[in-house]
């Protein structure tokens, strides 16, 4: 290990001290992971949509533009940059739902032996939808890092529940919505908006920085 090297993980581990955390957890984003491409508004059909002024096919989840986000875990620390608290890297997230990885060690959360798979909420990030159901951004938290994330994370130190869950679907997205503004460029209308998979009237106008499951069969753990 170089001098270069040794002195990026000294600043890394004085950051995490610095935030409360010695372990960074897996949804996080590093400096270098955000992405800050310029986007517009473009004709398409027949009306305007959102867009990056150069798009690519992955831009877009089910005709919703996604937030661009650099997956650099496992690079250098000096490639990928310190680690930013308050800032989720989209597409670690986005697998984190998909594959019911664990936010924190970012390994299969779902219990091998009950099938049910642990989750740690707030209210800030949970909505009710029924009596054994919610809408959540928040991925799942296995067993083994659920000590460590109600240890380290203040959000959770001042209001928590933790449940299992049966099953989840795919709902939608958390989205930051645009309107067209002066000289057509997108204006910042609203941030953390749930836009539902099928409510097409909002598509073309949100950015979406977080997908939305519902959860089933939630069974709370005192």
């Amino acid at each position: 290990m170089n001098h270069e090297e040794t002195s990026a993980g000294r600043r890394s581990a004085r950051e995490a001290r610095m935030s409360g955390y010695t372990t960074v957890p897996y949804t996080i984003a590093f400096a270098n992971e955000l992405v800050t491409d310029p986007i517009k508004f473009e004709q398409h059909g027949y009306e305007l949509r959102l867009t990056y002024e150069k798009p690519r096919p992955a831009d877009w989840v089910h005709g919703i533009l996604r937030a661009r986000v650099r997956d650099l875990l496992d690079k250098p620390e000096e490639v990928r940059g310190a680690e930013r608290m308050r800032k989720l890297n989209t597409r670690r997230q986005w697998r984190c739902m998909r594959k019911l990885l664990c936010q924190v060690c970012g390994e299969p959360a779902q219990d091998s032996k009950t099938r049910l798979i642990p989750w740690l909420l707030t209210r800030t990030v949970f909505e009710r939808t029924g009596p054994d159901s919610g809408r959540t951004n928040a991925p799942p938290c296995c067993w083994d890092c659920i000590p460590k994330a109600l240890e380290e994370c203040h959000m959770l130190q001042k209001d928590f529940s933790l449940y299992t869950v049966a099953s989840i679907r795919s709902v939608g997205v958390l989205a930051d919505m645009y309107e067209c503004g002066l000289f057509s460029l997108p204006a910042l209308a609203k941030r953390n908006v749930f836009v539902a998979w099928d409510a097409h009237r909002y598509h073309s106008s949100a950015l979406a920085v977080a997908h939305m499951v519902e959860l089933h069969g939630m069974t709370h753990v005192p």
